[in-house]
């Protein structure tokens, strides 16, 4: 079972269920499980990323046929689709697709003829195009919100919260009394010259939530959630979360979409409610903040390093990130405590190439992958490697390669992945 987006009031998970279940009896399974994944959008995800489904697909010898209750909530893409069929032949694995317009399930065994894929593929098709005709709508419908200065859904800019709109029709934004209070703290630090990782350590300490769990509490939802395959009963502060909220136009009143100001017809700043801080304020504070970047900020690269989700700090279990070293053909990977707003007891770090190197080679032996090794593989084969602090010191050999006694390298599926695509 999936569904994008869960409330109280749907009924979607209960209709999914009864529909699988009917789809199972007329075929005569045994339903022995469920996958669910609620919250999880089938545009953004394939099956082989979603948090319940994916573990299943990594153990196809417990079970002999997977249902859905339609084909949408499958896939929302024909790419996607062309994958679980790969993988139901290649695992002599039958899918099974509920479908309200016809009595009878479809059922795609590994040795389906032409016609029966040819089907899967139109409806995942369909679903795509579905996906791609509402995502459109509600763009068009958000735009038109926003140049008219209401409230359209989504996290509330920090500093706010939801009020009627002055006009009687829809929503708008007004000061949120706690979250205000907590900017203007923020704000007076950075001017006293206090860094934003302490300033984020104090506000764990002192126990204010971050803007994603002002927002949950504010909507009567609960704290936390999941963030990079780890669950958090709330979120905490971090130098990036800072900077997000002190560099958002939003502070200023501001209707902002995709970090800029929105603007009416004539130029002038779409606002959402009373400004937090006055255009002043605000230009004085950004200065104060380039001062102090010393002009290091780079625009957010959208390439993913090899090692990302596969290299994990031993000193905190948390996931290490690629940072570059300048002037070098190589950069490093490296513990991240401090940008969760945490302090690992003992953060590890080691050369790029040389991790690269040792994690690609150890994979290669395992699976006897005779091509380029990419990020997906190894995320598919559930490759992790846990780097431990290196020792101080150290002479000529220090500069000949990576100490494998730092490093713990493991997979859960030693296959080769690129044959299940």
């Amino acid at each position: 079972m999936r569904l994008s987006y869960l409330t109280e009031v749907t009924t979607s998970p209960g209709r999914q269920r009864a529909s699988i279940r009917l789809c199972t009896e007329q075929l005569g399974f045994a339903l022995i499980a469920e996958a669910i994944d609620l919250g999880v959008s089938a545009r953004k995800m394939s099956p082989f990323e979603r948090p319940s489904l994916s573990s299943w697909l990594q153990r196809p010898d417990e079970y002999d046929a997977i249902a859905w209750s339609h084909v949408d909530r499958a896939v929302r893409s024909v790419a996607h689709m062309d994958e679980l069929i790969a993988w139901g032949q290649q695992h002599d694995r039958t899918l099974v697709f509920g479908a309200s317009e016809n009595s009878w399930p479809l059922m795609v065994t590994p040795h389906a003829d032409g016609a029966t894929i040819r089907r899967c593929m139109d409806l995942a098709h369909a679903a795509e195009q579905e996906v791609r005709t509402i995502s459109n709508r509600l763009a068009d419908s958000h735009e038109a919100l926003r140049a008219a200065g209401r409230y359209g859904g989504g996290l509330v800019p920090f500093g706010y919260r939801k009020a009627p709109h002055p006009s009687g029709s829809g929503w708008c934004l007004a000061p949120d009394p706690e979250s205000t209070a907590v900017v203007r703290m923020i704000v007076e630090d950075v001017h006293a010259g206090v860094s934003l990782i302490a300033i984020a350590r104090k506000l764990n300490e002192s126990g204010a939530l971050v803007p994603r769990d002002r927002h949950a509490q504010l909507q009567g939802r609960p704290l936390g959630g999941r963030r990079h395959g780890r669950d958090f009963e709330r979120f905490r502060w971090t130098s990036g979360t800072l900077s997000k909220v002190l560099r958002s136009p939003s502070l200023m009143g501001h209707r902002v979409h995709q970090g800029q100001t929105v603007r009416d017809a004539g130029g002038a700043p779409v606002l959402i409610g009373p400004p937090l801080l006055t255009e002043h304020e605000f230009q004085i504070l950004q200065d104060v903040l380039l001062a102090r970047s010393n002009g290091t900020r780079r625009e957010r690269r959208t390439t993913t390093a090899l090692l990302t989700g596969v290299a994990v700090c031993a000193g905190c279990d948390g996931r290490m990130y690629f940072a570059v070293r300048k002037g070098y053909p190589y950069g490093d990977y490296a513990c991240r405590a401090t940008a969760r707003g945490e302090v690992c007891p003992t953060p590890a770090a080691i050369r790029s190439d040389w991790l690269e190197d040792y994690v690609v080679g150890r994979y290669s032996q395992t699976v006897s992958a005779g091509t380029e090794v990419t990020r997906e593989d190894l995320l598919r084969s559930r490759v992790r490697v846990i780097v431990a602090k290196g020792r101080p010191g150290g002479g000529p050999a220090r500069l000949t390669g990576p100490d494998v006694s730092r490093l713990a390298f493991s997979i859960e599926e030693p296959i080769d992945a690129r044959q299940t695509s």
